[in-house]
């Protein structure tokens, strides 16, 4: 798994773009060690592991709990619904906006430091969350909480990857993903719990106490070792280019699925603009914000591309899902939330036993096999009907998350073990972009073919079901279930690419 790492050479390693700093760091051997054995710093690696996952637990609790309150907040707030959406996106952009950022300074400031700052952030965000009697000072205070969760989100694999060797990194990954579907899984039901019997501020408050008691403990388990930073400079006119650019480029994304408009061509073309001068600048830096060195590597960009493909697939299957639960099957809101509990808790036994099974056989097969089941899995999915039993569906969910559950643990360490040392931070912060932004991808995406299909099938343009007409719903489900399908097929293809090469 790390051989591909620990063999190049240094005129085609990432590290060699900035000498000076090189020099300064470790040796070529100390280097190789800690890939080889990781390093706590003299600290408990199973204690540094505990509290990056309490901390990645909160942060996806959150990204899922606010939607359950959604109403509820509407109403106090006093608020459109297109509004109140808005909640929930203001946090994903600024994720995504800043998390580069964050990697890139976990790089030069020490990835701890950083982690232990987005921790007390995030903290102080949900609090002015909770203490929010505005809509204005609601999205303000989430914009504070996603930049919190981005610092954290961006050097927790960072930390995990440093500090575990190569023949268990594969495990500690694989449990870091399991915390992510037990967040996901929890959080509409914590969240349900709570509007049910106290005010919605509450959902934002019971982070407090939460990330209080993680950046404590953090303070004892964590290795607080700053890197040494003799000749370091931060790319601030990158990062001035960067961060407009994604906010561009998300919230048109976002709108998109509202339908084609001037106004969203116009976000979308200063997006890409932007994000063209972005990598004009990269290219001429001293020291760019962004290693685009690492994207020489064809492997390390399939790496990029199995993770988009699959959150993609992701996000479209989970926002089309609840469509077909409640509006075409006709269960009830609790049933489906039973359903959906299948995707993580299959996730929670299966990604840490793949991530086992990478570190004894290596993470390209596991990666393969997860794909092939999960185009699968979305497939048999895609042909679900309204007469499909609840065995059935249980089943074919449970496939398709076996699926995902078997690649994601496997990938994650394929695209940490791939990354130079110096800059584990901005590789996991990559990482998290690429998840965030094939969720959001896979939103607008498979919404747009969903309605697209309908209205085709309709003649006439569909925003939601058609009552007493299932088969207008069920021709454009299918067409967007096999579309997302046909797309992990293509990283599985892409997959065996890789492991081709790593086995030449």
């Amino acid at each position: 798994m790390d051989n591909e790492r620990l063999n190049r050479t240094p005129a085609k390693d990432a590290r060699s773009e900035v000498a000076n700093v090189d020099a300064c760091g470790p040796s070529v051997e100390e280097r190789r060690r800690i890939a080889l054995e990781g390093d706590t710093h003299g600290k408990n690696k199973w204690a540094i592991l505990f509290t990056v996952l309490v901390m990645t637990f909160m942060s996806t609790l959150d990204s899922s709990i606010v939607n359950v309150a959604l109403p509820v907040m509407q109403k106090a707030l006093a608020v459109s619904l297109s509004d109140i959406q808005w909640v929930s996106t203001v946090y994903l952009v600024a994720i995504c906006a800043s998390m580069l950022i964050f990697g890139r300074l976990g790089d030069m400031f020490g990835k701890v430091w950083l982690f232990q700052a987005g921790v007390a952030l995030f903290a102080i965000g949900s609090l002015l969350c909770g203490l929010s009697h505005a809509f204005a000072m609601l999205l303000v205070s989430r914009c504070v909480q996603g930049i919190g969760a981005a610092a954290a989100m961006a050097n927790n694999m960072g930390i995990i990857t440093e500090s575990f060797p190569a023949k268990e990194r594969g495990r500690a990954l694989g449990l870091l993903a399991s915390f992510v579907a037990l967040g996901m899984m929890c959080g509409p039901v914590l969240g349900g719990v709570i509007v049910s019997s106290l005010p919605w501020e509450y959902i934002f408050l019971i982070n407090v106490p939460v990330g209080v008691a993680c950046f404590a403990a953090g303070l004892k388990t964590l290795p607080h070792v700053r890197p040494d930073r003799r000749g370091i400079k931060f790319d601030l006119p990158g990062a001035c280019a960067l961060v407009p650019a994604l906010v561009l480029l998300l919230c048109s994304i976002t709108f998109m699925g509202e339908g084609a408009s001037l106004k969203i061509a116009g976000m979308l073309l200063a997006g890409l603009l932007l994000m063209a001068l972005f990598v004009r600048i990269e290219l001429h830096a001293e020291q760019p914000l962004a290693r685009l060195s690492v994207f020489s590597s064809l492997t390390f960009n399939i790496n990029v591309l199995a993770t988009l493909i699959s959150f993609i697939a992701i996000g479209a299957s989970e926002i089309i899902l609840p469509f077909y639960f409640q509006d075409a099957h006709g269960f009830s809101p609790s049933l489906s939330g039973f359903l959906f509990a299948v995707i993580p808790l299959v996730n929670i036994v299966v990604g840490p036993l793949s991530g086992s099974l990478s570190d004894r056989v290596g993470s390209h097969i596991p990666t393969c096999v997860g794909l092939f089941i999960y185009s699968l899995g979305l497939a048999a999915v895609g042909f679900l009907n309204e007469d499909s039993s609840l065995l059935v569906i249980i089943a074919a969910v449970a496939l398709m998350s076996l699926g995902t559950s078997t690649f994601q643990s496997p990938n994650n360490s394929l695209f940490m073990s791939a990354a130079p040392l110096d800059a584990l931070g901005f590789v996991g912060s990559l990482s998290g972009l690429s998840q965030n932004m094939g969720m959001a991808l896979g939103i607008s995406g498979g919404m747009a073919i969903l309605y697209g299909k309908m209205g085709e099938a309709a003649g006439r343009p569909v925003a939601g079901y058609v009552a007493g007409r299932p088969d207008i719903f069920f021709y454009g489900y299918r067409w967007a279930l096999m579309s997302v399908a046909a797309l992990v097929a293509v990283g599985f293809v892409l997959c065996l690419v890789r492991a081709r090469r790593a086995r030449r």
